[in-house]
């Protein structure tokens, strides 16, 4: 059957009245006050871009204030430990990484359990993590990196990190396998530190999100040495990654998503799961999160726990095989 123009919009107003009303319905299913969005760390960094970026987009769509606040410490997990205990309405939302998640993995005093003590609600996309040194260094690669290590005294070895421990430990067991050598993990509340003190010189290497390095990497104030995607990224094709550079166990992809508090409804949980989509996919957020090196990927309540599960084995294994054994 072909519909004429006329037929088209018809169609057309009979079918808007609906899709309103259902966006209306959801909306009215989320607390009519303003909305918290908590961070783990500092503003500036990929987390906080990435917040800020989608913050936007919503309070455009709900007409409600959206703040997007910093709380730093224990590997960026606070947030969550924000959201386990607020309140029930969906208010309140955390931003989390998940190599934040896989620190409970290596962190005895971990704050909460990912699976039990948070609500999932959608992931917002994929992302690799970047091993990044002082633009000060004369080196070009890993392989002069490694050799500077063994060239040098203990202060060398010191690596500023904010979230992903378990890589760190990972990493240390491969680099002591294949050359002797073992880093020593400085921790800092979040990139911009971590950056500025990269970019003096005050801290000789760093492993971060991609987010949080890659505009750094552009802007010459750090120097990205390689990735751990599977292939090169079309946003940073210069950058070899760690498969290339013979380290096959760190061959992972990372992610952030959105969490609220265990007790909210399922009602409500839908309700912010249908709304953060739809200002993650539009096409104005996304095209400001991938040149982040973000690729915009967003879920069910259930998939996101179904990827929390499968994060969990992969890095389990990933763990094991380097020889270390999950707290």
């Amino acid at each position: 059957m072909v519909l004429d123009r006329r037929s088209l919009l018809a169609l057309g107003a009979l079918t808007a009245p609906a899709i309103a009303s259902r966006v209306a319905r959801g909306q009215a299913d989320l607390p009519d006050k303003p909305i918290r969005i908590f961070i783990g760390f500092e503003a500036g960094g990929g987390a906080d871009t990435v917040a800020r970026a989608i913050a936007a987009r919503l309070q455009r769509r709900l007409g409600r204030r959206v703040s997007v606040e910093s709380r730093t410490g224990s590997f960026g997990a606070v947030p969550g430990e924000i959201v386990r205990k607020g309140p029930a309405d969906g208010s309140q939302l955390a931003l989390l990484s998940s190599t934040t998640l896989v620190a409970k993995l290596a962190t005895r005093d971990f704050p909460f359990d990912p699976v039990d003590d948070l609500a999932p609600v959608t992931e917002i996309g994929t992302f690799s993590v970047a091993f990044a040194i002082s633009p000060l260094l004369a080196i070009e690669s890993l392989a002069d990196y490694i050799a500077w290590l063994k060239a040098g005294d203990a202060r060398r070895r010191r690596i500023a990190v904010s979230s992903n421990a378990a890589f760190v430990e990972v990493f240390n067991l491969l680099l002591a396998q294949s050359t002797g050598e073992t880093l020593e993990p400085v921790s800092y509340r979040g990139a911009v530190p971590m950056v500025n003190d990269l970019q003096e010189g005050r801290i000789p290497a760093s492993v971060n999100t991609i987010t949080s390095l890659l505009p750094a990497h552009r802007g010459g104030r750090c120097r990205i040495l390689f990735l751990t995607a599977r292939k090169r990224l079309a946003v940073a094709p210069a950058i070899p990654t760690a498969i290339e550079l013979g380290y096959p166990k760190l061959d992972m992809e990372e992610w952030f998503a959105f969490f609220t508090s265990p007790t909210t409804s399922s009602t409500i949980v839908s309700a912010w799961n249908r709304e953060l989509r739809a200002a993650i996919e539009d096409p104005d957020v996304a095209g400001e999160l991938r040149p982040l090196g973000l690729e915009v990927a967003t879920s069910s309540p259930d998939g996101l726990a179904a990827r929390i599960d499968a994060h969990r084995r992969a890095w389990e294994a990933r763990m094991k095989s380097a020889g270390l054994q999950p707290v």
